[in-house]
């Protein structure tokens, strides 16, 4: 069950932003095989993140090499993101190069994907509305970024690709002998440049259930299905997001972890038409920004605990992102304890 209890927070009570239901474990206990996945919500930078990197690698850390110092963002939740067998993270910005810009086209320094990386992101989802804020120039750098990132073990990528790698997506992961297929995708895009042959993955049927198939035809013992989608700042689900979560669930999803609404929504399990048990949070909030509304900093790390294809148990724990100031004297994202779910 879940305990949602109180705890020292910005100098008062910490309330949480929604009552989640408790998702129960599905079968025993795990075994020494197992595979664990650990997803948090989206990554931003703000242009105050950037300022604040810089004036940090200016000031505090005259000796580090480089533009910037993006600790300690996510330095707290690290050891959380290393110890899984899979950390998966929500890439909102492009790597389009400088100038570096936030709200309301981001292009982040290649560097913020580095530090991702040493957090132990493994995994970048990168189908969102802002992917294509620098247009398809800023497409085609974001995914050299990744590329090059990618040859040197550094990371995975989803949702994106360019016209040589039409493959890419889904993406498939072998871990531990078990094989995750990963699906990203995007509600739109603020910007409709022409792609160029480049993909960003949209939420359309014709786009999206191909992927199933491709799925199943390497191999995938669990499909993972990661949708940016929903209504910003609004703590429920939608009817949008309600009907595709059920037709996910029915094309063979096995776990449905969503994001984009930059707040914390409902928790549900869903039953498909052959009887599976599909969980689905439809929402996890952000992982670090300069979103000052207390529901914007409140946010979900979610671990999925994977046997032999099989998914045993679904746990989350809660983060908070502080402001500078609040903490340290930079963004600081940190596990709440007390409001783990049993």
């Amino acid at each position: 069950m879940l305990a949602v209890a109180g705890c020292a927070g910005r100098g008062g009570a910490f309330r949480s932003p929604v009552n989640l239901p408790s998702l129960p474990e599905l079968l025993p206990a795990p075994k020494p095989d197992t595979v664990m996945i650990r997803i948090i919500g989206d990554v931003m930078l703000h242009r105050g993140q950037i300022e604040a990197a810089r004036f940090r690698a200016q000031t505090v850390d005259r000796a580090t090499a480089g533009e910037f110092d993006f600790t300690p963002f996510l330095d707290s939740i690290a050891p959380d993101l290393s110890a899984a067998d899979l950390a998966i993270a929500g890439m909102e910005f492009t790597m389009a190069g400088e100038p570096y810009t936030g709200y309301p086209t981001f292009s982040a320094p290649d560097s913020y994907a580095d530090y991702m990386a040493d957090c132990g992101i493994d995994v970048f989802l990168c189908a969102n509305n802002h992917i294509l804020d620098k247009g398809v120039r800023g497409l085609k750098r974001t995914i050299n970024t990744l590329d090059t990132l990618e040859s040197r073990g550094r990371i995975r990528y989803a949702g994106i690709a360019s016209p040589k790698d039409t493959l890419r997506n889904p993406l498939i992961v072998n871990v531990k002998d078990q094989v995750i297929a990963i699906i990203n995708f995007t509600y739109g895009t603020n910007v409709y440049p022409e792609l160029d042959h480049y993909i960003v993955l949209q939420q359309r049927r014709d786009e999206i259930h191909p992927l199933f198939a491709r799925a199943r035809e390497q191999g995938a013992d669990f499909i993972l299905v990661c949708p940016h989608w929903g209504d910003e700042y609004i703590l429920t689900h939608n009817s949008r997001q309600e009907e595709w979560a059920q037709l996910l669930a029915d094309a063979g999803a096995d776990a449905i972890v969503g994001a984009h609404p930059h707040v914390v929504q409902d928790t549900t399990n869903l039953t498909t038409a052959d009887g599976r048990l599909v969980p689905i949070y439809y929402s996890i909030g952000n992982a670090v920004s300069n979103m000052s509304a207390p529901n914007t900093q409140d946010e979900l790390m979610v671990t999925l605990t994977i046997s032999e294809g099989k998914l045993i148990s679904i746990t989350h724990d809660w983060l908070h992102c502080y402001l500078p100031g609040q903490l340290t004297d930079s963004y600081t994202t940190v596990k709440i304890p007390s409001l783990r779910s049993e």
